[in-house]
């Protein structure tokens, strides 16, 4: 059966890779090369990927979270409410060499599409952009985006909620692990990382995009299971 994916002509899609380390900017620059893409261009932080997207017209974005001056984060929501040439809508890769909460749900909350490691192999980043330009999705208001706060070195690390307050579901909850996880699950309560940052709210009903950056995750925060409401 032919899928979503073997229909996208790789050499169509444009590739804007923004990272403000050369090494590993230049590794995915020749990795999506190889892989079979043709049309990619390079900035070296947020601001210049701001420039860029003037002139250059990507159909989806590969982006760094931790660069100087202007971080992909900062860059991500300025994108979002609509401070670039770009549609607010483009789909963008997080690639990631960490796990800190505050950014993943900082990510998510701002609608990233995907999350891939630095270390990936072309295999995973192939997959992960296919996947992306594949899969329906949705975006929210944005004043949403607008009320995301940006993370910082010195923003203090909440307390997770008490364990008796987490559940908001009078049934007893199911564990299910992240790569079973099925669209239209139903978070049983909030789903926290390590630090206590929520990456969902309990209550959320999972669509597909959600369900494959949760497996995203799963790698890089060891996420291995989640409390999902009875069906």
């Amino acid at each position: 059966m032919t899928s979503q994916t073997d229909l996208v002509d790789l050499a169509t899609i444009r590739v804007l890779v923004v990272d403000d380390e050369d090494f590993y900017r230049s590794l995915i620059l020749r990795m999506l090369d190889k892989i079979g893409f043709k049309e990619i261009d390079e900035a070296v932080d947020g601001a210049q990927a701001v420039t860029k997207l003037a002139t250059f017209k990507p159909d989806l974005i590969v982006l760094d979270i931790m660069m100087v001056p202007m971080n992909g984060l900062k860059f991500l929501k300025m994108l979002r409410i609509g401070m670039t040439d770009a549609p607010a809508d483009l789909p963008v890769i997080v690639l990631t060499g960490s796990d800190d909460g505050a950014h993943m749900g900082t990510a998510l909350a701002l609608d990233c599409d995907a999350f891939a490691k630095k270390d990936d192999d072309h295999d995973v980043i192939r997959d992960r952009i296919l996947r992306v330009v594949s899969t329906p999705r949705t975006m929210k208001a944005t004043d949403a985006y607008g009320a995301v706060t940006l993370p910082t070195s010195g923003m203090p690390v909440p307390q997770p909620l008490p364990a008796h307050d987490k559940s908001l579901s009078s049934s007893k909850p199911v564990e299910v692990p992240v790569y079973e996880l099925q669209p239209g699950s139903v978070l049983d309560h909030d789903l926290v990382s390590e630090e206590g940052y929520i990456l969902y709210a309990g209550g959320t009903t999972l669509q597909e995009a959600d369900v494959a950056r949760l497996q995203d995750l799963s790698g890089i925060i060891g996420l291995d299971t989640i409390f999902v409401r009875p069906s």
